[in-house]
């Protein structure tokens, strides 16, 4: 009996991951089609931006240091509003609102940087992406997964009356959230110090 739970179980997670993933991807290629559909001088505007960014990093023109805390910034903001807002009861409608924000501005990105750079821009954008934008989606999916089961929970607890295991499940959360954390660091570390030497030779 315990056995089929738990495979029931593994099968939900499946699906819930499926769903979360399909969102993300959508709003990825929202994102990556909205570029095309903007006004001409807001064309012009995110050119000037991405060249002004590529210009800045061909010129090794960079504060590795600021470059670094802006980073982990943004990445910690991200991981923190999904922590906190998963100790919510209707926290999980803004956690999932904040990974698709998070897809559509990665999609506008790799839109943008194509259609400034063409041809090199699929490079260019490849390099931007892969692999610590990736890797922070999934880190975001994760604690999108978490956030809302989190609320699912705490939910069920205050107005169905189901009786939680609290403790067992802020740990693993807190867990997940340190993890993230990490992986947060990681990806600004690779964002900051190794992205740009790449960029430098194909730009």
């Amino acid at each position: 009996m315990k056995l089929c739970r738990n495979r029931f179980s593994l099968i939900k997670q499946k699906k819930i991951y499926l769903v979360f993933i399909s969102m993300i991807l959508l709003s990825i290629l929202f994102g990556f089609f909205f570029y095309f559909i903007i006004s001409d001088n807001n064309k012009l505007l995110v050119i000037d931006i991405q060249k002004n960014y590529f210009n800045g990093i061909s010129s090794n023109n960079i504060n590795y240091l600021s470059s670094f805390f802006n980073s982990f910034f943004t990445n910690f903001m991200y991981i923190f509003l999904i922590f906190l807002l998963g100790l919510s009861v209707v926290g999980f409608i803004f956690i999932i609102g904040i990974v698709l924000i998070k897809g559509f501005i990665l999609g506008f990105t790799i839109s943008s940087i194509i259609g400034t750079f063409g041809i090199k821009g699929i490079i260019l954008s490849f390099i931007y992406v892969f692999p610590h934008q990736l890797l922070f989606l999934i880190i975001l999916l994760l604690m999108c997964y978490y956030g809302c089961s989190f609320c699912y929970r705490l939910f069920r607890n205050l107005f169905i009356r189901t009786i939680v295991n609290f403790k067992s499940i802020k740990d693993k959360y807190l867990k997940v959230f340190v993890v993230s954390l990490i992986g947060g660091i990681v990806c600004s570390l690779y964002e900051v110090f190794i992205v740009p030497g790449l960029i430098s030779i194909f730009i």
